[in-house]
């Protein structure tokens, strides 16, 4: 009888630039995030928050996909935005600046815009790997999914012998991502009454 592992069970991440593959993973976000106060505050409340950011991760999906940002556990069972120095030097605009996100705030994305501009002020100086963003689909949480999303980046980093950054503004990651060597280096409420947020470092 074969003897199967955690390893086994565990989904194959993959690095795709597959435009097909939006449908699937947008949902992901969506579900993921609806509890996130890093997107909620910026786009504002309001009925089928789910189905809003999906719509937003949509946007930001079919120019992120194209550049090889995207990593994808199993079939959409997870999926994670890893951003790499040069990619984040190249581009003129960010793919999360897209009018028909900013179109998706209650605000018009007056406080999105922001919100966000303040978050990149603590971003770090010298070139790093950036985990920008990451979910998992709940009921298949504590399956290691999320971990080998997060190994998936860290290996690249730990291979280019420079530091990798995430931000957070749930208060259990900073512990989960600690786990993976993540240490706070700053946290600070965002102005005009924004979330309290967690920056953390990975160094090799």
């Amino acid at each position: 009888m074969a003897v199967h592992t955690d390893e086994d069970r565990r989904p194959r991440v993959r690095l795709t630039r597959d435009r097909t593959r939006v449908s699937a993973l947008a949902p992901v976000f969506g579900r993921a995030f609806v509890r996130e106060p890093m997107m909620c505050w910026p786009m504002g409340s309001g009925d089928d928050l789910a189905a809003r950011f999906a719509r937003c991760f949509a946007s930001f999906l079919e120019v992120a996909l194209p550049l090889g940002l995207i990593w994808e556990a199993g079939q959409a069972d997870g999926v994670a935005v890893w951003i790499s120095p040069e990619q984040r030097e190249a581009w003129e605009w960010h793919p999360w600046d897209q009018q028909q996100i900013l179109a998706e705030a209650e605000d018009g994305g007056r406080r999105y815009e922001a919100f966000w501009e303040w978050v990149a002020t603590h971003d770090p100086i010298e070139p790093s790997w950036q985990l920008d963003t990451i979910a998992v689909e709940p009921e298949l949480h504590g399956r290691g999914i999320g971990r080998e999303l997060i190994e998936a980046g860290l290996a690249r980093a730990r291979a280019d012998g420079i530091s990798a950054f995430l931000s957070t503004g749930t208060p259990a990651n900073v512990a989960i991502y600690g786990r993976f060597g993540f240490r706070v280096y700053h946290q600070a409420d965002a102005p005009d009454g924004g979330p309290h947020v967690w920056f953390l470092r990975w160094d090799p």
